[in-house]
């Protein structure tokens, strides 16, 4: 027994009744957004270019491509619905874990839950169990620290060890044995992957894509005989070693807390409002309550400052003038005219010809970033934004926790307006409530099938 086995076993035997409820109620949460934000991808460039590569690979037509008027073998549709679920980086982020799991999870589930008719409870089953892998495995031996490391060395986290989770994922809804899970994961130590230095480009949301279909495929090989190192989590030379940099881990402390608690509930998830980069998240809360109180214009604006802590400060003033939509979601300054020309960022204010707009443009050489906040153990990215307005006032605001967070949570309400503003351009109206209706209610469905092709084009009726 070792790491690898018992996170099998974990993985295969926590039952659905076991999985607290809470844990149910936060997963469909989380699907119902990630399915959103999906259609809403299929306008974003990466859309048509990954829906036409799956489209011309062919297959086996048993699996939806969001929004498309085709479909798949599960390995594809993976590709592409991550592709589009992770293209605006508009999914939640796990606190203190670095790690968008749902852009790896839902894929994954929708094409192995649809490819095999699973039911309801089986497929959010799944998602919560990949999920929980996914960022406990990202975060080993940091799980109280503020950063796990693995993001420290370059490494984005849900690209990672989101392939492990896709992994235990599918091979849940596949049915694996335990010797088979076992060399599954050690198939998927040798297709994890995925680098920070590719943030701002179509790279990232192609890691979403590419960790869903691995893991499918880990879990599909395994299942037909394929083996890998049963041990390669923990192994010399293995996961571990070659991520972490170092194997000491404590397997019993780590074990201990797989489901105890569930991440996405303890430290939380943040679901996103905005739909940028998470580390603008804060600054935006700050520099809306200053808009909204002191009933500020862009033509009042002579400078801004954002306090954000050390490690946001490299990021957030890396793009201080986008030449792409995709760079804007990433540029604190950018995301800061936002607000003050449009208010509230939205989905359109993210694209190649608004980043050439003169009223923005000319708001991006008025803000600095500066790293002076200091983060808590609760509040570990707040900012504080000052703004020094023409008739000579300095007013400043300082914000804890962005709209989403668990201490200032978005409503069943936020959630729903959001999917409806996603979708609005892909489904036909009439399928919007209903959709909604289904995802709240998924652990009741029979079939998923029904559901996930009604995501599709329009020949899935």
């Amino acid at each position: 027994m070792g790491i690898t086995s018992r996170l099998a076993t974990f993985a295969l035997e926590t039952s659905f009744s076991g999985i607290p409820v809470p844990v149910v109620e936060r997963s469909k949460e989380m699907m119902l957004n990630a399915a959103g934000i999906g259609l809403a991808g299929v306008r974003e460039p990466e859309g048509p270019i990954i829906t036409e590569f799956v489209r011309e690979r062919g297959g086996t037509p048993t699996c939806t491509i969001l929004g498309a008027d085709f479909k798949s073998t599960p390995e594809n549709a993976a590709l592409a619905n991550g592709t589009l679920v992770h293209a605006l980086d508009f999914d939640e982020n796990v606190e203190r874990r670095s790690n968008h799991p749902s852009n790896v999870m839902f894929p994954t589930v929708m094409s192995i839950g649809e490819h095999v008719g699973a039911s309801g409870r089986d497929v959010v089953a799944a998602f919560a169990i990949g999920c929980e892998v996914s960022t406990k495995l990202g975060a080993a031996g940091d799980l109280d620290e503020q950063f796990p490391r693995l993001a420290t060395y370059g490494f984005t986290a849900q690209a990672v060890t989101g392939t492990f989770g896709a992994t235990a994922a599918a091979a849940r809804l596949l049915g694996l044995s335990q010797e088979q899970l076992e060399n599954a994961f050690g198939l998927a130590c040798s297709q994890a992957s995925g680098l920070l230095v590719n943030h701002g480009t179509s790279s990232k949301p192609i890691q979403a894509g590419t960790s869903a279909m691995k893991g499918i495929l880990c879990a599909t090989l395994a299942q037909q005989g394929m083996t890998g190192a049963r041990d390669g989590i923990e192994a010399e030379r293995g996961f571990l070693d070659a991520f972490r940099r170092d194997r000491h881990i404590d397997e019993d402390e780590f074990i201990g807390r797989l489901g105890n608690p569930y991440d996405v509930i303890d430290p939380g998830i943040r679901l996103k409002i905005y739909p940028c980069g998470s580390y603008t998240h804060v600054s935006l809360e700050a520099m809306l309550r200053l808009i909204d109180e002191h009933d500020i214009q862009a033509d009042d604006v002579r400078a801004i400052e954002v306090a954000v802590p050390q490690r946001w400060g490299m990021t957030g003033a890396a793009i201080p003038h986008p030449q792409t939509g995709i760079e804007a979601k990433f540029s604190m300054a950018f995301v800061m005219a936002v607000a003050l020309v449009h208010g509230p960022p939205q989905i359109q204010h993210f694209t190649n010809e608004t980043v050439r707009d003169p009223r923005l443009v000319e708001l991006l050489d008025l803000v600095t970033v500066v790293t002076t906040e200091k983060p808590t153990p609760t509040a570990t990215r707040p900012s504080t934004v000052t703004i020094t307005l023409a008739d000579g006032r300095v007013v400043s605001h300082r914000a804890e926790f962005a709209k989403g967070h668990r201490d200032n949570p978005a409503t069943a309400a936020d959630m729903e307006a959001k999917f409806e503003a996603c979708s609005r351009e892909v489904l036909p109206a009439d399928r919007v409530r209903p959709t909604i209706e289904q995802f709240r209610s998924l652990d009741t469905l029979a079939d998923v099938r029904p559901l996930f092709s009604s995501l599709g084009g329009p020949s899935d009726g």
